[in-house]
């Protein structure tokens, strides 16, 4: 079934946008945590100079990304300080205008994918697609979107019965936005978006238990 364009929205410098990428026919993305962890070493390498991260989850069938896009400039100039020969055939025809900025973040999304499961499917002794093609990418349109998907994304484990509280699933950005250790995560931006640690935490927990506990205790 094909992909509502709602849902397939261009990349804009400087804006949010979430990602969304599930797995074909519903299977597995991951098989054990090194796959997880393995995973987000290759987004980090692959989202580097494109992309900032606000936030994540890591289900078994899809994952979740809120991420800022950097400006065109600076992704430009970043390019052009490489060696050429380093480069991909689609960073080259960004750097000679022959692709978009939208074009030129989905090429690099799709690298990441490829490389991922390349490594699944070799370790697995699998062939064949493992992700959705295209990739859900939505833009958020303002601070109170915004707050709300990072809600829903730190909240998808327990929509879909993976957990009971945020605290209990270790492969989201929920903890480690609210630890003190070192991360790449834009964690100062998203704790000036809730006004402090403190409404962070209780609007996740407020929002969390009204939308997906009570149901789920209900059924």
């Amino acid at each position: 079934m094909p992909i509502n364009n709602k849902y397939i929205q261009d990349f804009v410098e400087d804006e949010f946008m979430h990602i969304i990428c599930k797995s074909v026919t519903g299977s597995l993305l991951f098989k054990n945590d090194a796959n997880r962890s393995y995973f987000l070493k290759k987004y980090a390498e692959y989202s580097f100079g494109y992309l900032e991260t606000y936030c994540y989850i890591l289900l078994s069938n899809h994952v979740h990304f809120l991420v800022k896009c950097v400006n065109e400039r600076s992704l430009t100039a970043r390019l052009k300080l490489l060696p050429q020969e380093h480069l991909k055939t689609h960073q080259k025809k960004y750097v000679n205008k022959e692709l978009t900025f939208s074009e030129a973040l989905e090429f690099q999304m799709k690298d990441f994918f490829i490389s991922y499961a390349m490594a699944f499917n070799k370790e697995n002794k699998r062939s064949g697609s493992l992700f959705i093609n295209p990739f859900r990418r939505i833009r958020i349109t303002d601070d109170a979107h915004l707050q709300q998907n990072i809600i829903y994304i730190h909240a998808n484990g327990i929509k879909h019965g993976v957990c009971k509280q945020l605290t209990d699933f270790k492969w989201s950005s929920y903890q480690p936005l609210l630890s003190d250790q070192a991360t790449k995560l834009k964690r100062n931006e998203v704790m000036e978006y809730f006004g402090s640690k403190n409404n962070f935490i209780e609007m996740h927990q407020t929002q969390t238990q009204y939308f997906y506990q009570n149901a789920l205790e209900s059924d």
